[in-house]
């Protein structure tokens, strides 16, 4: 109530049929959990009102890449000039799908006048990190795996070298990986499984 509605309240002792409801914030309507009728018990939140000023991610990290994402990363969002930095990592995992919760703090520009973000919506993100080495995109069908390592093939004059390499990312049917390469190697794009299975000695050459 405001003040005038209070000194008219301690003249009359009256309480009017309808009040004035007033937000504590201003915002955006998110839910209404109240109807018209219904009894309202005190504390009772009858609408849900969110800040949309500054909006965040919510970023199921795997647990296989917990090692690799830190405070400070940026995150860029599929189709949309916005992008976010990482500043808050869980410390817990989340048992049913076993990941950690990161959150990052969203950056839209302001040329940016249709913004195609809402709250609760499902995005597609893909974290950047800074690296001192430099990264390739190679396809997934290129990379081995053994003992929870990956590797690739580089041709050579006596065949084909094994190379451990560490991937970085994905991005559909592409990785994206670092390692001891210049770039200018030839890999073995198809095959891998039959080069891995010679190399473990587990068949013929191919």
């Amino acid at each position: 109530m405001t003040a005038g509605e209070v000194d008219q309240l301690g003249k009359n002792h009256r309480l009017t049929r309808q009040l004035n409801v007033r937000a504590p914030i201003a915002g955006v309507v998110m839910e209404r959990l109240a109807v018209a009728g219904t009894r309202i018990d005190m504390l009772v939140p009858i609408y849900r009102i969110a800040n949309l000023d500054e909006l965040w991610l919510e970023i199921a990290i795997p647990q296989e890449r917990m090692g690799d994402i830190k405070i400070g990363d940026r995150v860029a969002v599929e189709n949309s000039d916005a992008s976010a930095k990482i500043t808050l990592l869980g410390q817990s995992v989340t048992p049913e799908n076993q990941t950690i919760l990161a959150r990052a703090v969203l950056d839209i520009p302001r040329s940016q006048t249709k913004v195609s973000l809402r709250p609760g919506q499902r995005l597609n993100i893909q974290v950047i990190q800074s690296s001192n080495k430099p990264a390739f995109k190679i396809p997934n069908t290129a990379i081995a795996q053994s003992e929870g390592k990956a590797f690739i093939f580089i041709h050579n004059p006596q065949g084909f070298a094994v190379t451990p390499i560490t991937v970085v990312g994905k991005q559909d049917d592409e990785s994206i990986i670092n390692g001891e390469l210049t770039g200018n190697e030839e890999i073995a794009v198809k095959g891998a499984a039959a080069l891995k299975a010679n190399w473990l000695g587990l068949g013929e050459g191919e």
